[in-house]
């Protein structure tokens, strides 16, 4: 263990599981992407060093980095694409503690797709109402912090962002809630593929429907702890196979 608070100590463990979590579920892409967390002094957040892959990501090899990109603890460096999207974001966005970005492939396919939406069709959509952003104007890799500080005022208050041509963006107060909603988008996006790939219409629900349901999911993630049940039942079982992000 390293010489970290316990606090410090714990959000790493969090962390690293959802790195694997991420592996498990096929959110990942060899050794891009990209997950951090804010740590309590506002001031540094974790990272995953450029390099590993996912599977190979520890609590212990976490590295902690500022705002301007120095790395302060840990072995290796976040690739420029991380620091580009992951300080902006953090720095202007102070509610996005923690700030998850995959190329996962549903999710993905979506915004490959001319005027890619979520389109209002299934209950586990509606969880996503009113809380899903589009970044339609994809100009490269993220070589400059230009692209974060744009992602920042597409994002708003929305807790998942779409990247055109790109991927997928969560931003939450807790790994728990960012992991979650990274897990149903993907869900949602494929299920939604499937359903366009018969080439029938897809069956719209009102207004009114959306807007229930959406009620009721946010009862079930929060008041339910949907969110924390899901993220714990995830951790059981990456412990059931060997729990390698405890090292």
């Amino acid at each position: 263990m390293l010489n970290v608070s316990e606090q410090e100590w714990n959000l790493r463990l969090d962390l690293a599981a959802a790195f694997h979590m991420a592996v498990a579920n096929d959110l990942h892409e060899g050794v891009a992407n990209h997950f951090s967390a804010m740590l309590a002094d506002g001031e540094h957040f974790l990272i995953n060093p450029f390099g590993l892959h996912f599977s190979e990501i520890t609590a212990s090899n976490l590295i902690v980095c500022d705002f301007k990109g120095k790395v302060i603890r840990g072995d290796g460096t976040p690739s420029p694409a991380a620091h580009n999207i992951h300080v902006p974001i953090h720095k202007l966005a102070p509610r996005a503690r923690v700030v998850f970005h995959t190329h996962q492939p549903y999710a993905t396919a979506l915004t490959m797709i001319e005027n890619g939406r979520l389109e209002w069709s299934l209950q586990t959509t509606c969880r996503f109402y009113n809380r899903v952003a589009y970044d339609s104007d994809y100009d490269g890799v993220a070589l400059s912090e230009n692209v974060g500080t744009r992602m920042v005022g597409i994002l708003k208050d929305a807790e998942v962002l779409f990247l055109g041509n790109h991927g997928v963006l969560t931003v939450a107060p807790t790994i728990a809630q960012a992991f979650d909603d990274l897990y149903f988008i993907e869900r949602v996006a494929q299920t939604q593929i499937l359903a366009m790939s018969t080439g029938q219409p897809l069956k719209q629900l009102s207004q009114e429907i959306i807007e229930m349901v959406a009620k009721q999911t946010h009862y079930e993630r929060f008041e339910m702890e949907y969110i924390e049940k899901h993220f714990l039942a995830q951790k059981r079982l990456l412990d059931a196979d060997g729990g390698v992000y405890r090292h």
